[in-house]
């Protein structure tokens, strides 16, 4: 999965992407930047094509289905809330919420690093008794180069009585890279820029063909480490939420 990112400088797409140098930036697209410690159903920075021209917007991070009837996340049988903020790649053809989306509404979602966390097995004395218990041991993970990186999404745009509009989003997630794997068992997809323009053009329904996008990046192409453990806490939205963890606060 990919429940946590940051975002740093919106204005660095430009820089890192040449495709994207043209970009129409809409509204105050970077007005909430910088996140160190972005979470669902944050506003944050998004592109896609609308009304023909790709361009940068503010989106929620929790897709909201566009029939949705009063612009709230789906529930399930038991009235909570339906996980919409990820969207995995093997089941968006047949997905009844994000099959839709894959289709005609696919996005790209910029970031300079995501979190994971590792399960790691501590012992520790309670009550004079030795107990193992597993904690999680928050991890950062860049590109190497340290550029931009690209996630793969889907969009929604629901429309109130009054025609005003709510975009939303959700990232898709694959199978894990030998980077991950040790960590966790999924990863967000990761998109090359020589593919943003075949997966943002909204024309394209060739499925297969974008399924093929959907892969682990190489892990020969990014980077891996500890972060401190407030980062677990998304209220902790600090530059040292990036800052490599200091010995004393390692699980590993």
């Amino acid at each position: 999965m990919c429940g946590r990112y940051a975002i740093i400088d919106g204005k660095k797409i430009f820089l890192t992407f040449e495709k994207l140098k043209d970009l129409e930036v809409r509204g105050q697209a970077f007005e909430m930047l910088p996140r160190y410690n972005a979470a669902p159903t944050d506003s944050l920075p998004v592109i896609a094509m609308r009304r023909g021209m790709l361009g940068v917007e503010r989106m929620r991070w929790w897709l909201i289905p566009h029939t949705s009837q009063d612009g709230q996340p789906l529930s399930g049988s038991d009235n909570r809330p339906l996980s919409a903020f990820n969207a995995k790649s093997e089941t968006l053809e047949t997905s009844k919420l994000f099959g839709p989306y894959f289709q005609n509404a696919r996005c790209l979602v910029p970031a300079d690093a995501f979190y994971e966390w590792k399960k790691i097995n501590v012992t520790k004395e309670v009550r004079g008794k030795r107990k193992e218990f597993v904690e999680r041991q928050p991890m950062a993970f860049k590109m190497k180069d340290d550029r931009m990186l690209m996630f793969a999404g889907l969009f929604s745009v629901w429309r109130n009585e009054q025609g005003q509009e709510f975009p939303s989003f959700a990232i898709i997630t694959t199978e894990p890279n030998e980077l991950m794997k040790p960590i966790h068992n999924r990863m967000p997809v990761i998109l090359d820029e020589k593919d943003f323009e075949e997966w943002t053009d909204r024309n394209n329904k060739s499925m297969g063909d974008l399924k093929k996008l959907l892969v682990p990046y190489p892990a020969e192409k990014m980077k891996a480490y500890p972060v401190a453990k407030f980062v677990s806490s998304s209220r902790n939205d600090v530059p040292e939420c990036l800052e490599p963890a200091r010995t004393e606060d390692l699980l590993l």
